[in-house]
């Protein structure tokens, strides 16, 4: 039978970690760390976002956790929560951030090493300051409600294919008003706005990530990886696999 805990046994816990940290000299890492790495993200600064290695970590960390790759897995998955937060304050679309947070929980929990568990911390910080950085180029004059409606449907379903009927139909537009709308206020058409916005997460996926060419253009949306070549030779002016072996990198 399960033990479920009260809130006595965390009490006691709380007295039990109090004297380990007495025992060892424990002295928290200072919340100005914390708050320095925070800032960078809100800024959308993630040429600048750097984590300290998990040696210096666990000096100022004082967890009692014995299982050393667990304690450290413990540590990125509340990162990558108060990370989100950060860029979705600094005005980073919901959507995109919690996505992006389900996908590093996901590649965090196949980890088995804590070099690949600090990799996704450093990744995290980066590409969260990636979606500020982002939204913070876009122009800010004021768009349409409809246009508005257009973006959120692009950006909610840009792992799949998006034709001009499906988003008509949630718009609740013509095709022909639709496009036209949409153009005159982003100043790119709907079709190529789509494209270069798969593009993008493509040259994030090949630049940090050795997921094979054909499974990026499928989790993408394209039916063939040729598709997906042709279109994003269009926006990068070289093939993925050019393009990854110029800029592909490993974060530590």
């Amino acid at each position: 039978m399960s033990h479920l805990l009260t809130e006595e046994d965390i009490m006691t816990t709380i007295q039990l970690t109090k004297l380990y940290h007495e025992e060892t000299s424990f002295q928290r890492i200072p919340m100005e760390v914390e708050s320095h790495l925070l800032d960078v993200i809100r800024q959308g600064k993630y040429e600048e976002f750097k984590v300290s290695s998990f040696d210096k970590i666990k000096e100022n960390h004082g967890s009692i956790i014995q299982d050393s790759l667990k304690d450290f897995t413990y540590v990125v998955i509340s990162a990558i929560a108060i990370f989100s937060r950060a860029a979705i304050e600094a005005g980073a679309v919901p959507d995109d951030a919690f996505d992006l947070s389900d996908a590093l929980l996901f590649r965090l929990s196949s980890c088995t090493t804590q070099e690949e568990v600090h990799n996704i911390y450093q990744l995290s910080g980066i590409m969260f300051a990636k979606l500020v950085r982002q939204r913070l180029a876009k122009p800010t004059q004021a768009k349409s409600y409809q246009v508005e409606k257009m973006l959120t449907y692009i950006g909610r379903n840009i792992f799949h294919k998006i034709t001009l009927a499906s988003l008509a139909e949630y718009v609740g537009l013509s095709t022909s008003h639709l496009s036209r709308l949409f153009s005159q206020e982003m100043g790119i058409s709907i079709h190529n706005y789509v494209q270069r916005e798969k593009t993008n997460i493509a040259c994030n996926l090949l630049m940090h990530t050795d997921r094979p060419i054909s499974e990026i253009a499928t989790y993408l949306g394209f039916p063939f990886p040729s598709n997906f070549a042709i279109v994003f030779r269009k926006w990068q002016k070289k093939s993925p696999t050019e393009y990854r072996t110029q800029m592909y990198r490993e974060v530590y």
